[in-house]
This record gives C-alpha cells, structure tokens and sequence, in this order.
C-alpha cells in the first residue's frame, strides 16, 4: 500500500504515482528525494530534458531526469507511460534549495514547453 508524504494518506493498489498530487513513489525508492531532492517538472521530449539539464549544470544547479516511461532508465525513450497516461515525459529533478532559480531558468529556456510540478 502506497503512502504519499505529501498528502500524508494511504492508497490501495499497485499505484507508482499519487492519485492527488502527482508524487512520484518510484523517485523516493531512487533514493532522490530521500537526498533532497524535488522534482520541478516535466519536459515531453529528450532532446530538450537534455537540453534543460545541460543549461542548469551551467549555472551550477545539479539536475538529473529519469524517464517516466521507464523504459532504459535515465536514457529514456518516449514511449507509452508505465502510468497509463499517455506518451512517457522526463521528470526533471534539482535539489530542494536551487528550486525556484531552476524553475525560472526553464521557464526562460523553454518556456511553456514544460509542465512544472505543483
């Protein structure tokens, strides 16, 4: 049984993400957020995670994107999502403290081609 801490309540059946708020279970068991680490958001394709990632380690904000198709692990494909919800997207992840200043250098790199995470 599934436990979000964002939510701080339990879900019943083989979920890998939070019905409500969209945590990612698989991520804590990467041990990502366990070291920190939030996720900022979502990018469809994988020229342009690598594109996001390669833009924040040049401002000095280590980042890391894991598909969510789970297909290949870090490397990814856009294929279906293991979540059912359409094409898999890369979830983007930068330490908690260098949040905000990712998110404003993705908003300025890419502008609304990304979702960022609630």
């Amino acid at each position: 049984m599934p436990y979000c801490p964002r939510c701080k309540e339990d879900f019943e059946g083989d979920l890998t993400s939070c019905p409500k708020c969209g945590y990612d279970f698989d991520a804590e068991e990467n041990g990502i957020e366990k070291q920190g680490w939030v996720m900022i958001g979502k990018i469809m394709d994988k020229t342009s995670s690598d594109y996001a990632v390669e833009t924040l380690k040049s401002y000095e904000i280590p980042a890391a994107v894991i598909s969510e198709s789970g297909f290949f692990g870090q490397a990814g494909l856009n294929l279906p999502s293991l979540t059912g919800k359409g094409l898999g997207q890369f979830r983007v992840y930068v330490p908690e403290d260098k949040r905000e200043e990712a998110e404003s250098i993705l908003d300025m790199i890419l502008g609304g081609n990304w979702e960022k995470a609630d």
